[in-house]
């Protein structure tokens, strides 16, 4: 009897034992920003340390957790330093999250479009800031990697404004086939061929003429990617690296990510730049000796002609011939979004004047990406479209250039006079000596041999990542790529490349290619302890590629070229004017 008075009698300290535990259970919110720029945070999980309560921010970085006075908020986001927060008395938080130093190093993008950490992985990676790459400012970004990765090789064909480069990845891996790395953009490969002129007896695409790869370049097409527009860029060398693309991929893999808006707030970015190009560096000379062989004057260049006389006048030609370079780049972008879907549109206009006259090269870029989750970031869609067009105004190149021109002209010519004042046509070097056996002037050669090439491209992406669990993710990448590109060259019919009795070439050419390729994985992971875990993948590809090609070649634009210098058509003279 007297136990149960004393239990009676603690009956009400129990009821407000309980409603004090009661009191300290309550719901708490906030605000996550970004510490550098203080914008919102979305997707940020917030988990109750050592329980299963968890949130995540929305489009506007807020969240609301229900939480006890004591307990302890862990607040993680991919690329920013992790916090705790302990609960107090306080039921509203305002958060700053400090973007991580090693974010690069600790996610980098592989094969497919895959996130892996470095440390999980077999085989060694080399990533790039885009930043990097653009500070550069080279109109063909690949430029921009010369060293900077290592055991990579840049060829560019030549220092002329829309020039072509290759890449070599740890050395040659064929003597017959392409060396070039394969290129991907956001999971999706693109194409980078350059157009090959010679069409090997009209079997395989190439020009009309089936020439050689010698009078002129044609830009390599990853070119068309603005370089603004890059997030990073991993290089991928070995062949377990790349094992996923099968042997499109054995001389490795470039794989490219794009920007993309990581907030709907409204944000509006601009850069430029200004170039001036000069060429300081030639090669030696022994400039004493005019035209001729063995001291004896003649109209061949050989080995040394007779030694210019004290007091004799003699030009700069290679001074003259080079004009400063100068370039310009405009970058515009510009980030939006409502709540979930955030969008980023940016454009570029990059304009180049070539250091050697009558060449330069102009490109415009546009693309528009979105990213957008839905079921609580259980599914991520992101399209993207990109358009790109370049003009580029050529001279010739290699065995038809001008350089070696420049070196065998004599001094005691100047080379700006290089034609008739009257008709235009090309000025003897050499009295009696027909125009087609006598080397060109490299300002008349400019001027008069030439080509253009123009590309219009269009590439539309789309990614879609599908998380139903925590263990299992699926992936999709799907692209479509597709060119148009048009051009010419001409030579013109008083050039050393002509004989008299051609009169002058003219290729005409059209190219249309269309890529299709789509990429689906299925990834499974589990960890097993602390330092293991276990990763298995399984997917298929699909790949669809045409190129068609047509091309136009014609001779006699006149009828000939007479031993006195004169252009006949229909037997009358006619000339460059």
């Amino acid at each position: 009897m007297r136990k149960f008075r004393l239990l009676l009698a603690m009956f009400p300290l129990f009821l407000i034992w309980a409603t004090t535990l009661e009191a300290q259970v309550k719901t708490v919110s906030g605000t996550i920003l970004a510490e550098d720029n203080q914008s919102p945070l979305s997707g940020v999980t917030i988990k109750v340390k050592g329980t299963r309560r968890v949130a995540q921010t929305d489009a506007n970085g807020k969240f609301s957790i229900q939480t006890s006075v004591g307990e302890t908020l862990q607040i993680s986001y991919v690329g920013y330093v992790t916090q705790d927060l302990k609960v107090g008395a306080s039921s509203t938080f305002g958060i700053s999250l400090k973007t991580a130093d090693n974010t690069m190093g600790e996610v980098v993008v592989t094969a497919m479009d895959i996130k892996r950490n470095p440390r999980s992985m077999g085989y060694s990676t080399q990533t790039l800031k885009g930043e990097e790459i653009q500070e550069t400012q080279r109109e063909n970004f690949i430029n921009g990697l010369q060293g900077r990765v290592a055991g990579l090789t840049l060829d560019p064909t030549s220092g002329i404004a829309g020039a072509s480069s290759s890449v070599v990845l740890r050395g040659f891996n064929s003597l017959s086939l392409s060396n070039q790395p394969l290129y991907v953009l956001d999971g999706v490969v693109m194409d980078n061929s350059t157009l090959n002129e010679t069409s090997t007896g009209g079997s395989s695409n190439g020009l009309a003429s089936d020439r050689s790869n010698r009078l002129s370049d044609y830009q390599n097409r990853i070119a068309d990617i603005n370089p603004s527009d890059i997030e990073t860029i991993t290089v991928l060398k070995g062949p377990e690296a790349t094992a996923l693309y099968g042997s499109q991929a054995s001389s490795g893999a470039i794989i490219i990510t794009t920007k993309k808006a990581k907030t709907n707030k409204f944000g509006v970015q601009y850069d430029n730049s200004f170039r001036v190009q000069e060429v300081t560096r030639f090669p030696e000379l022994l400039d004493k000796f005019g035209p001729g062989i063995n001291g004896v004057a003649s109209s061949r260049f050989g080995r040394f002609g007779p030694e210019y006389p004290a007091g004799t006048a003699l030009f700069d030609n290679i001074g003259n011939f080079f004009r400063t370079g100068k370039a310009q780049t405009h970058n515009l972008g510009m980030d939006f979004g409502f709540g979930e879907s955030k969008f980023r549109a940016s454009g570029s206009f990059f304009d180049q004047q070539g250091v050697v006259p009558n060449n330069d090269f102009k490109r415009y870029n546009a693309r528009l990406s979105n990213t957008t989750k839905l079921l609580k970031g259980k599914l991520e869609i992101s399209p993207s479209v990109a358009f790109s067009r370049s003009v580029n105004n050529k001279v010739l190149r290699s065995g038809g250039g001008f350089l070696l021109g420049l070196i065998a002209w004599p001094l005691t010519n100047d080379i700006r006079k290089y034609e008739n004042d009257l008709s235009g046509d090309k000025l003897d070097l050499f009295d009696g000596v027909a125009p087609n056996a006598e080397l060109d002037n490299p300002l008349w050669n400019v001027n008069n041999n030439f080509g253009k090439d123009e590309n219009t491209r269009l590439t539309y992406t789309l990614g879609l990542n599908i998380n139903p669990f925590k263990w299992l993710s699926i992936s999709g990448r799907f692209g479509y790529d597709t060119y148009n590109q048009q051009g010419f060259l001409f030579l013109h019919p008083q050039s050393l490349y002509m004989n008299a009795s051609v009169g002058g070439q003219l290729d005409n050419y059209w190219r249309k290619y269309a890529g299709y390729n789509h990429t689906i994985t299925a990834t499974a992971k589990k960890d097993l302890g602390k330092n293991f875990s276990l990763r298995l993948m399984t997917g298929t590809m699909w790949q669809d590629y045409t190129t068609k090609m047509w091309a136009v070649y014609g001779e006699n634009i006149i009828d000939s070229v007479g031993l006195n210098g004169s252009m006949y058509k229909n037997a009358a003279i006619i000339t460059n004017r």
